[in-house]
């Protein structure tokens, strides 16, 4: 009875994957993401900062030397202010055509990671992409302009290529390795080196019992192509600062580098901080692993190059980044795609170590989280939105969520993959307008940066504080930054008495005179006119810059 239950199952799945809608790979349901893209405000400081960036960069049609607020920028390479450029010489000037670019190279890199699991078990599916699209993290960072899914695409293009080299010794693998060395600098800086290192090193081990036996010759060849890819990078810095002081020279080139990795200037926290977050970042499938099968599952990697592979392109990387001391969660989400890869092989040797019915949890967390905020006597983070504004996007958060659990009952017979891949991206997709009303709502600075676009338009005198990080260049479409006030605020108001200065504020709450403004997770920002500064002259204390850009 029990093999008659079983052939009938193993018929349904048949059938269930022969669906229309079950060919579609999953690089592409990851833009279902597209229509939300705009949902979420620029969230301040620093995707408005980066915004910025790309925005004077436009203005000036310098694309070599980036700019902030008129001053060279040299926190981060060029490349994602390049794509936003291109996307904006395409789509039009946008916050969504911005944030486009990110989500087609979240795309990508799911796509890669399918290559990149063939390559490594041939005659399997793309499993590795399907697990690597079901990861919460990554969906949310999608959707936002910041460097680390540029970043992963080229740290997995990397991969490819580490791996095509080992399997077949041709030289256009070394050339492949080299472009993604290049790009990943050009994403984000050297760091692409470390997440390529690790796999590129350990290739003898996770190699061992293929058709090639790899030389440390080959290694030595692969490490310098990587490096030697950035070389072009070289290029560009030298074409960015060649005009500058010394001291610019050396804030690109010295403190932005080495001074991140010995002793951070930003997000300075403990060795042993990512470890708790490890089972967040891993959602959905830390939960949904059966943890008593993981220890047999684990043992494969005595015979398994996929194994020893997707802990070679995630252990290592993981361990440097606990010594690194600037710290942040999305400076992780390179290490993904080797998690799914790792996932996979073990899935492989255990069909039964995932549960995606316990992806019922984290639903109907998500949806108590939801009825909350609906029922809740306070509601959270609808500020100045309209009713019909927040409403809408309750319903959105609902519906999505009803696809999600439908997703979740109609797939059951599914591979477990796919059924929680997908159920999980819609349930990502649920919670992005429940951010948008309880978490980064009221840090939306568009009434701001309207305000500030209406004053210049109307001629009125305008200036900034010192430390004020473009937080509305962009949004207020200026045809320039705004000057600073120089270091004394108060004496800017008392020379211009009908002027509008733009206050950004480290600490404390805004002052009584200052409206409109905007809480922001440290400090506030927010308008000043020059009658409130002379009132309030405690109100603009000097506060440190805020941090480097992510």
């Amino acid at each position: 009875m029990r093999d008659s239950h079983s052939s009938q199952d193993s018929t349904m799945s048949q059938v269930f994957d022969r669906r229309p809608w079950q060919r579609i790979p999953p690089a592409l349901w990851i833009l279902l993401l597209l229509p939300l893209l705009a949902i979420l405000p620029a969230v301040p400081i620093d995707e408005t900062r980066y915004l910025s960036v790309a925005w004077e960069m436009r203005l000036s049609g310098n694309w070599i030397t980036l700019h902030l607020n008129g001053a060279p920028y040299f926190d981060k390479p060029p490349l994602l202010f390049w794509l936003i450029n291109a996307s904006w010489s395409v789509f039009g000037v946008s916050l969504w055509s911005a944030r486009l670019m990110v989500l087609l190279c979240s795309a990508g890199c799911i796509a890669l990671c399918g290559r990149l699991d063939r390559m490594l078990a041939p005659g399997d599916g793309p499993r590795a992409s399907w697990l690597l699209l079901g990861f919460l993290f990554l969906v949310l960072f999608s959707g936002v302009v910041m460097f680390d899914i540029t970043l992963c695409l080229f740290v997995v293009l990397g991969f490819v290529a580490i791996v095509s080299y080992v399997q077949s010794g041709r030289r256009s693998a070394l050339a492949l390795l080299a472009f993604a060395g290049m790009m990943g600098i050009f994403a984000k800086g050297p760091v692409a080196l470390l997440h390529l290192a690790a796999p590129i090193l350990a290739a003898p081990w996770w190699s061992a019992g293929g058709q090639r036996r790899i030389s440390w010759r080959e290694v030595l060849a692969m490490m310098l192509a990587a490096v030697l890819g950035g070389l072009p990078v070289l290029l560009w810095a030298w074409g960015a600062v060649h005009h500058l002081s010394d001291a610019d020279a050396h804030e690109l080139l010295l403190r932005q580098t080495a001074g991140r990795v010995v002793k951070s200037f930003a997000h300075n926290r403990p060795v042993w901080w990512y470890l708790p977050w490890v089972p967040v970042l891993l959602l959905p499938w830390s939960l949904l692993l059966r943890w008593r099968r993981v220890g047999a599952a684990a043992s494969s990697w005595r015979h398994s190059q996929a194994v020893r592979f997707g802990l070679s392109a995630s252990v290592p990387a993981l361990l440097a980044f606990c010594l690194v001391s600037g710290k942040q969660l999305h400076y992780l989400l390179p290490l993904l795609p080797g998690v799914a890869i790792l996932l996979t092989a073990w899935l492989r040797q255990d069909p039964e170590l995932l549960s995606a019915r316990r992806l019922w949890i984290l639903l109907a967390v998500i949806a108590g989280v939801l009825l909350w905020s609906i029922f809740g006597s306070v509601p959270l983070g609808r500020g100045s939105m309209s009713p019909e504004t927040a409403h809408g996007l309750y319903a959105l958060s609902g519906g999505l969520l009803l696809l999600s659990a439908a997703s979740l009952w109609l797939g059951r017979r599914m591979k477990v993959e796919r059924c929680a891949a997908l159920s999980a991206l819609l349930l990502t997709m649920a919670m992005v307008p429940l951010v948008r009303l309880e978490v980064v709502g009221s840090l939306d600075m568009s009434d701001v940066a309207q305000r500030v676009a209406e004053l210049h338009k109307q001629g009125v005198v305008m200036a900034r504080t010192d430390n004020e990080p473009g937080l509305v260049t962009f949004l207020a479409r200026l045809p320039s930054p705004l000057p600073a006030a120089g270091v004394d605020q108060v004496e800017w108001a008392r020379q211009h008495p009908d002027g509008v200065l733009l206050v950004y504020s480290g600490r404390g709450t805004a002052p009584a005179g200052a409206s409109p403004t905007v809480r922001l997770a440290n400090g506030w920002a927010g308008l000043m006119t020059s009658q409130a500064v002379l009132a309030n002259p405690g109100a603009l204390e000097r506060s440190p810059p805020p941090a480097p850009g992510d």
